[in-house]
């Protein structure tokens, strides 16, 4: 009797173990990811340094990638994106200007109005130069776009184009560079396409080139319903008399970015910083880009299940004679939305 109460009671305690692993699952499922290559890192090649190959995503050069049927149950949110970097600078080092789209169809043709913002030239990482000291150079990044569920296909095949509308981006001298990864090819599912000009291609000739055995980083991210919150701490602005010196904490799982906004009434905000991928996190802006009216400034970061959380705002107060040096604190800087 004494065994089977034992018994029962250890039953007892795996079935609570059990559920308490179930109940944390479904509030924090993981991101499923599809691509060509199932390991996501093995896209290092062509656009972190070193040789390129001509990789570059452009106005005459357009990417096309299929992938299989995408199965979508327990799915809220879906994306594509691509891993870009390698993004070229004017002779004054300021970013050449120039914005990626992307589209997913189910068949390799798509229409001039199908595209999804991806990035522009200013948010990929800067191509390196031998001779100088940049801000903004580092490996490639992710970026993504969003989509309705509906254009990513369970029954038949997806077929995503990565290009750009921008003139800028004519060679690879001029344009950012897609990733690559190897893997052997067992039959058609990457092609290049150097005749278009600024939109997708379209039509029985979209395939216009097949690539064999080194795949584009291409992919689709598919995200469940979930719990996960990004928190902004700490936010504080120094103002001196060139620049505001903006520090903050980030909380959460799996961050992705951070970026300054701007805003005159608090209800609308644009984003006027790049984007900052890692802590500690500083950034520094020139009063002479910001203006000379009262505004408001506040933080936002993204994780990768595409959460967003916002900080409190901080109130600049327009420029004063003598001004040497202010100091504003978002106080508990931890408003949040996803």
């Amino acid at each position: 009797m004494r065994k089977y109460y034992v018994n029962l009671a250890f039953f007892v305690f795996l079935i609570s173990c059990l559920n308490v692993f179930s109940q944390e699952t479904s509030k924090y499922p993981p991101i499923k990811y599809v691509s060509q290559i199932k390991d996501l890192s093995s896209y290092f090649m062509y656009a972190d340094g070193g040789f390129h190959a001509d990789w570059y995503v452009g106005y005459n050069n357009c990417w096309i990638v299929k992938l299989p049927p995408i199965k979508k149950e327990d799915v809220e949110k879906a994306y594509i994106g691509a891993k870009l970097g390698r993004a070229k600078t004017e002779k004054d080092f300021s970013p050449i200007e120039g914005k990626i789209y992307i589209a997913v169809s189910d068949k390799p043709s798509f229409t001039s109005d199908s595209g999804y913002f991806l990035a522009s030239g200013e948010d990929i990482p800067k191509e390196p130069l031998e001779n100088e000291s940049l801000p903004g150079v580092g490996q490639a990044k992710w970026f993504w776009a969003s989509v309705p569920l509906s254009k990513i296909n369970s029954d038949k095949d997806n077929y995503i184009a990565i290009w750009s509308q921008s003139d800028n981006f004519i060679s690879s001298k001029t344009s950012p560079i897609i990733a690559a990864g190897y893997k052997e090819s067992e039959g058609e599912d990457v092609w290049l396409n150097r005749s278009v000009k600024g939109i997708p291609p379209s039509g029985p000739g979209a395939t216009e080139t097949a690539i064999f055995g080194i795949k584009p980083a291409v992919a689709v991210k598919l995200i469940p319903k979930n719990e996960y919150k990004v928190i902004i701490k700490n936010f504080s602005a120094e103002i001196y008399d060139s620049e505001i010196l903006i520090n903050f904490s980030v909380i959460g799982a799996d961050i992705q970015k951070a970026w300054i906004e701007l805003s005159y009434d608090k209800f609308e905000w644009q984003k006027i910083s790049g984007n900052i991928y890692s802590s500690p996190y500083f950034i520094s802006l020139k009063k002479e880009d910001l203006p000379q009216d009262l505004f408001y400034l506040r933080v936002a970061a993204k994780d990768n299940y595409e959460n967003i959380g916002y900080s409190k705002e901080i109130k600049i107060p327009p420029p004063q004679k003598n001004e040497n040096q202010f100091s504003q604190n978002a106080e508990n800087a931890n408003s949040e939305r996803k």
